[in-house]
């Protein structure tokens, strides 16, 4: 006979001090557990009972601990119900078939609490930029809801479609678009494999996702140097994105994010070894006399645990929105400096990485070795930086050959 009990998931404890309740389930020495995507604090939690304490709190508080408790009780007498069934046809089942059964029977499963406990999940193991993912996608999608949650059921393919306008009327680039098109679709498949939902909700056949080639973003060394020589000493604000932007091109590309968290204690020797953000790649590369004349600019490096740059200025409050808001000023900057330069590309720190790549290319580098510089799981990555420039390097080629 399986064993059914409620605990609390202590190890998804949020901000406020909440966990969730979840349904353990216990048979043939195999376990699972079932989220019942109700969040409770430790000490409303009657662990005797198996109940949320009603006398305790104001009224309005009590009430909802009722509300709370008939759930529960509802969804425990769901799970005994199926079970019951499986042991009067004493058919042989597993503790899959009892959640699979579960899932099928009980009310569609509200999204927003399943996307935060992927955000968890992530950022337990370290994948900071993948959670990231995931909380950007969520937040857009509660300010185009404005509901404090949706079930998977309301996310359908007229709700995706409203979605896909709501953004592109707002601004947003049909790749931005993709991105978080491509993100809900994820979270979907995470569902459907975790026995979650049924593939019956997958909104995503009849839905096609476009994207857009990207623009070319790199520049000439020529380019680079004249932003280089720039005379910005009245300027500091636009100095130091210039120095960010120079930074990134002589580091072989390193992206804004991964130069906002440096710290001193990723300097050993004349090396800067580092994990990327995005990918949790490790990475070590030389430092140039230029980079290094530029770290000492803004750091004395006398403290290891400090940040390089003065990017992250108040380090363990809220590190992500202060990158994210780095981010946009420094972009804003060098798109005033690439204005002053009459740049025909809109300087952005994305135009560092790409412009390293790109010279690269056009100095014979080969594009595995390019790949590895930049950090990318596949050449296939690269090419995407590559492409903006190609057909310029053929025109070439082919004026070269045909001149007769």
């Amino acid at each position: 006979m399986i064993s059914l009990k409620l605990v609390l998931d202590k190890q998804k404890i949020n901000q406020e001090g909440e966990c969730p309740i979840m349904i353990k389930l216990v048979h043939n020495k195999m376990r699972r557990f079932i989220n019942l995507f109700q969040k409770v604090k430790m000490e409303d939690w009657d662990s005797k009972r198996f109940r949320l304490n009603e006398r305790l709190g104001t009224l309005e508080q009590r009430q909802n601990k009722i509300r709370v408790n008939f759930y529960i009780e509802s969804e425990v007498m769901k799970l005994k119900k199926i079970i019951m069934d499986f042991e009067l046809t004493r058919a042989i089942y597993t503790i899959d078939d009892i959640v699979k059964g579960y899932y099928k029977k009980s009310s569609i499963v509200p999204m927003y609490d399943y996307i935060n406990d992927i955000i968890l999940s992530l950022e337990r193991i370290g994948k900071n930029g993948n959670s990231n993912v995931y909380r950007e996608t969520l937040e857009r999608l509660k300010k185009f809801s404005n509901k404090e949650n949706l079930t998977f059921g309301e996310v359908d393919y007229g709700f995706l479609k409203n979605f896909e306008s709501y953004l592109l009327g707002r601004g947003c680039k049909i790749n931005t678009v993709s991105f978080y098109l491509r993100t809900i679709r994820s979270v979907f498949n995470k569902a459907i494999k975790d026995g979650l939902i049924e593939e019956e909700y997958y909104p995503f056949k009849k839905i096609t996702i476009r994207k857009e080639k990207t623009l070319k973003r790199a520049i000439y060394k020529d380019d680079i140097a004249a932003l280089k020589n720039l005379d910005l000493m009245s300027r500091p604000v636009l100095d130091l994105a210039r120095d960010i932007f120079l930074f990134s091109f002589y580091m072989r590309g390193m992206s804004f994010k991964d130069i906002a968290f440096l710290k001193v204690a990723n300097i050993v020797g004349d090396r800067i070894y580092y994990s990327r953000q995005k990918t949790a790649q490790k990475l070590n590369i030389k430092l140039t006399d230029k980079a290094m004349e530029i770290i000492l600019k803004y750091n004395n490096l006398s403290n290891k645990g400090a940040f390089i740059f003065p990017i992250i200025r108040f380090p363990g409050r809220n590190e992500f929105s202060q990158y994210k808001n780095g981010y946009r000023k420094t972009n804003q900057r060098l798109k005033v400096l690439g204005k002053l330069l009459g740049m025909s590309v809109p300087l952005t720190t994305y135009v560092a990485r790409h412009s390293w790549a790109s010279i690269a290319k056009r100095s014979g580098i080969p594009t595995s070795v390019i790949s590895e510089g930049l950090g990318h799981d596949s050449e296939k990555t690269t090419q995407i930086y590559l492409d903006s420039f190609e057909n310029n390097v053929l025109d070439d080629a082919n004026d070269l050959i045909t001149d007769i």
